[in-house]
């Protein structure tokens, strides 16, 4: 049975192969390693063909030598493909034996040796074949679907190309081995290469694309699990709008997806914040304030309005910019750094501010009559006969003493006026932005303080509980001392003028107690008005 022409297949073969080679070098580059070296495969099939075409024009080294190592070659290449991707262990250098091949036939390139020759490659290449088969044939998941029996039919036929060749050498048919003959068997031989490395070569592209794509699904799967089951709440925000919020967002908020998605993002910020919100959106928007954190009151539907953290970063949501948000629950700390800071500047039992706030509401005091020259009053008050009750009835009925003198002081200013306790039964009272004349001023301040003398000396009617949880009612009689010390713009004088009502207080108490004594005025003192 004639065959087709041996030259114009074997031309077929080098140019379908160096095509292979080229395509898959560009799908390749520069991350895909598997189809670089099937790249490289085939590019030696193609040179390895490119050799035996020259059988008879070229030194016998050239098809001899030269092409069954391209051929050899390319096949241990495939191999180490699968051997890759299988995560196979073996000895790295497992092929280098197998160099021996075109060593050996460098000993024989006479065409007498044609079938010794032939049936020594086929042995080796039919090997690597089953090799190759054995390592496809084994499901894997970096050997997925359709492309890994597509691989194995064309390694099949490929095998079978070595079967036939070795067939053809141990029965003696050389002609039917030969590259000049026109018979079937040469023709079925070089078709078959060309079709079974073509099949080969899309097996592997198949599986790749296969690979990447459960890889995208399984990426797309973990990051929806995260955002999911993130511990913050995440929301993707595009024209001002929400266009996605998980499920801890929602549950932060208290909102249904409906009731959020294609909302605008403000509605659910405060008043006195969204301008900051807007700002911010507006910068991440364009790529600036990248990673910013910073804290916003945030509009729930159950739990009134909290605190959040949101940062964000600049990112394309369907084509189109967009933000994303992240923002996380913070009212439990902001509540604690106020309980902290309370501490800090608040009397523990009084809940009044203590001296270091006094100090700073004074110096805010006096720098502000700076601006409006206004005269304000400073007035240190001790209790007299407190000792008595805690002698008498114990340290819980001082304290509720203490409390209630607090209440009473609070009742009688203004809720702009500060109240503090500095310790002990020792309080200040501040009266700010009395009047630009000082007789007027001192007028005023003299009504505050007899009111706060009133009061103070009103009986104090205690329930003290006991140990055995009863509670026994107690009264109390005392007054107070007060110093009074009139102020204008002395900035950085505060511990001088807390000084001079000091003083003041301590000559009430030498005049009998119970009464009040107005500090004198000191050299350089400044005036108002």
């Amino acid at each position: 049975m004639t065959g087709l022409h041996a030259p114009t297949l074997l031309l077929v073969v080098v140019i379908t192969s160096f095509a292979w080679a080229v395509a898959l070098a560009c799908v390749a580059w520069p991350r895909k390693k598997d189809l670089m070296s099937c790249a490289l495969a085939m590019a030696l099939h193609g040179v390895a063909y490119v050799c035996f075409a020259q059988t008879g024009k070229a030194p016998p080294f050239v098809p001899v030598v030269l092409g069954n190592a391209a051929l050899l070659a390319c096949l241990v290449t495939l191999v180490e493909v699968f051997l890759v991707l299988r995560a196979t262990q073996t000895w790295r250098g497992w092929w280098l034996p197998l160099t021996a091949l075109p060593l050996t036939l460098a000993f024989f390139q006479s065409p007498d040796d044609l079938g010794f020759r032939v049936a020594l490659a086929s042995v080796v290449y039919g090997g690597l074949c089953m090799g190759m088969g054995w390592l496809l044939w084994r499901p894997h998941p970096a050997l997925p679907g359709r492309g890994r029996f597509i691989t194995l039919s064309g390694v099949t036929l490929v095998l079978l190309i070595f079967v036939l060749r070795l067939h053809g050498a141990l029965t003696e048919r050389h002609p039917a081995l030969s590259f000049h003959d026109a018979s079937f068997v040469q023709s079925l031989t070089i078709m078959a290469a060309l079709v079974g490395m073509s099949l080969l070569v899309l097996g592997v592209v198949l599986m790749s694309e296969e690979r990447l794509a459960t890889a995208l699904v399984r990426s797309h799967t973990n990051h929806r699990l995260l955002v999911e089951n993130a511990s913050e709440g995440i929301v993707v925000v595009q024209g001002g709008r929400v266009q996605f919020a998980n499920p801890m967002l929602l549950s932060l908020l208290g909102y249904a997806a409906e009731d959020v998605l294609a909302q605008n993002l403000l509605q659910f910020v405060h008043e006195d914040d969204r301008v900051k919100a807007q700002e911010t959106y507006q910068l991440r928007e364009q790529g600036l304030a990248q990673g910013v954190k910073y804290p916003l009151r945030v509009l729930t539907r159950d739990r009134g309005t909290r605190w959040f953290e949101i940062s964000g970063t600049h990112f394309d949501w369907e084509g189109r910019p967009a933000t994303l948000n992240f923002l996380t629950d913070i009212q439990d700390r902001v509540e604690m750094e106020n309980q902290i800071r309370s501490m800090a500047y608040h009397d523990s039992l009084t809940q009044l501010p203590n001296r270091m706030l006094m100090l700073d509401r004074l110096e805010q005091a006096l720098a502000n009559h700076k601006r409006l020259p206004r005269y304000g009053a400073l007035m240190f008050l001790d209790l007299d006969n407190f000792k008595p009750v805690n002698d008498a009835h114990g340290h819980v009925a001082g304290d509720l003493v203490l409390i209630e003198v607090a209440q009473r002081l609070l009742r009688c200013v203004r809720e702009t006026d500060t109240v503090s306790r500095f310790g002990g039964d020792e309080f200040v009272v501040m009266l700010a932005d009395l009047h630009a004349d000082r007789l007027t001023s001192m007028a005023q301040a003299r009504s505050v303080a007899d009111k706060l003398l009133r009061t103070l000396s009103e009986p104090y009617h205690l329930s003290v509980p006991q140990d055995d949880g009863s509670v026994r009612a107690v009264m109390h009689e005392c007054s107070a001392s007060i110093g009074l010390v009139l102020f204008c713009n002395e900035t950085g004088r505060e511990d001088h003028l807390l000084q001079q009502a000091d003083w003041a207080m301590y000559r009430a108490k030498e005049a009998g107690r119970h009464t009040i004594v107005v500090g004198e005025a000191q050299t350089g003192e400044t005036v108002c008005a």
